[in-house]
């Protein structure tokens, strides 16, 4: 990859990465990334790619098991008036 690319940004904010470094960030079908500004004078941003969730609810089900029990069981019974 070049040292220096220039991008260019239209009115409406979108801008299209350099395809070299899309290719090695994984992004080259599209994807989130995560913007920091930096506070270097020279209004410079940091781009992270941010990794895709491949787990979905199978991760969040093997989570909630992995969680304590909350109360026992109350024995239920039934009220004298009914």
């Amino acid at each position: 990859m070049k040292e220096l690319d220039v991008m260019t940004i239209s009115r409406v904010g979108q801008s299209t990465f350099p395809k070299a470094w899309r290719e090695a960030a994984g992004l080259s079908r599209g994807g989130v990334v995560e913007v920091r500004p930096l506070q270097d004078g020279k209004h410079s941003l940091l781009l992270t790619p941010r990794p895709a969730r491949r787990e979905g609810a199978v991760g969040l089900l093997k989570a909630m098991r992995g969680c304590p029990r909350g109360f026992p069981d109350v024995p239920r019974h039934a009220l004298p008036f009914k």
